[in-house]
Order: C-alpha cells, then sequence, then structure tokens
C-alpha cells in the first residue's frame, strides 16, 4: 500500500504576454531567481492584501477619492 503524500505546491497553466515574460525573465535573471518564484511572491502579495481590514481600505479610498474631488474642482476653476 503506496501512502498519498499531500503535495504544498500546485502546477498551474496561465496565459500571459510575451514582452512581459521577456522582461520578466531579464530582471530575474540579475537576482537569479525563476519565474514560479516571482509568480509565488505576487500570489502572496495579492492574498495578504485581500486579509487586510475593510475599514482600513475604506478609510484610504476615501482619502484618494476626496484628492480627485479637489483636483477636479481645481481644474473646473480654470476654465
Amino acid at each position: 500500500m503506496k501512502k498519498e503524500r499531500r503535495k504544498s505546491k500546485k502546477r498551474v497553466n496561465i496565459t500571459i504576454d510575451l514582452d512581459l515574460l521577456e522582461k520578466a525573465k531579464s530582471k530575474l535573471n540579475l537576482f537569479g531567481g525563476k519565474l514560479s518564484t516571482l509568480f509565488n511572491a505576487y500570489l502572496s502579495d495579492f492574498v495578504s492584501s485581500m486579509q487586510t481590514s475593510p475599514v482600513k481600505v475604506h478609510e484610504e479610498l476615501n482619502k484618494r477619492i476626496d484628492e480627485l474631488e479637489k483636483r477636479i474642482r481645481k481644474l473646473e476653476g480654470k476654465i
């Protein structure tokens, strides 16, 4: 009887822009990394950002909206 081992990694197929892939490869060569390492880093950042407090995100969005409204008012005053 073989024991089944749970894998901690999952292989996925993705479609990406060829130019971006070449840029990523050239930048990764500087650090000796692999594309999967870069993807894992971005995925990790994405997951951690999704776990931030919704209140904090809401406050940040309100600040950005206020800033944009001020810029719009300035532009409308110049016209």
